[in-house]
């Protein structure tokens, strides 16, 4: 179990959070995270890095004597394993969002990344608008935007950034360091 709360919104909280939260998060990617990164940089996914989502997912089955907790109400969604043992981790990422967004809005989805540079894509399970913010000690790992007429590079390191990844195709410049990107998103079949 997590236990964090946000004192304020200091730079200090922030890495306070990186320290007790994420650092602390043990997980693997899973198989379609993995192949995404096999196949967008021709190499296997880093030792150490994953890609995770808090929140729902469309697949029920983990093995044959597991299964995902079924979302009431809505057939055929799930609770990430993630979510459903840690669901106090959505608290803590609503304070995030609350103390440091521009717009704060209710967490409903969020990808976590660790040490996972993003090959390019588009969103497949989003809908609408995503928020996207860097954490951690790293210099460089822009995420960059491919809006019709230009690339845009956003620095996120400790900035909420917003943009369509369901719409645009996206993706993380190289970086040195220990590199956190939380992407904050609505699930599209769980919005229905």
């Amino acid at each position: 179990m997590f236990e964090f709360d946000f004192k304020d919104d200091s730079q200090s909280e922030i890495d306070r959070f990186v320290e007790v939260v994420l650092d602390n998060i043990n997980a693997i990617s899973a198989t379609r995270r993995k192949l995404m990164y096999r196949k967008g940089h021709g190499l296997p996914e880093p030792k150490g890095s994953f890609s995770i989502t808090f929140g729902f997912c469309k697949n029920g089955y983990l093995s044959k004597e597991k299964y995902r907790k079924e979302v009431q109400g809505i057939k055929n969604l799930y609770e990430t394993t993630l979510m459903t043992h840690h669901p106090e981790l959505k608290t803590i990422f609503q304070q995030l969002v609350n103390l440091h967004c521009p717009e704060p809005f209710t967490v409903d989805q969020v990808q976590i990344n660790r040490n996972w540079q993003s090959p390019p894509h588009r969103d497949a399970g989003n809908v609408g608008e995503s928020w996207i913010i860097g954490l951690g000690d790293y210099e460089g790992g822009e995420t960059v935007v491919e809006y019709p007429k230009e690339h845009i590079e956003y620095n996120i390191k400790n900035t909420f950034v917003k943009f369509n990844g369901s719409k645009y195709i996206h993706w993380t410049k190289p970086y040195e360091g220990n590199r956190y990107s939380l992407v904050f998103y609505n699930h599209s079949k769980a919005k229905k």
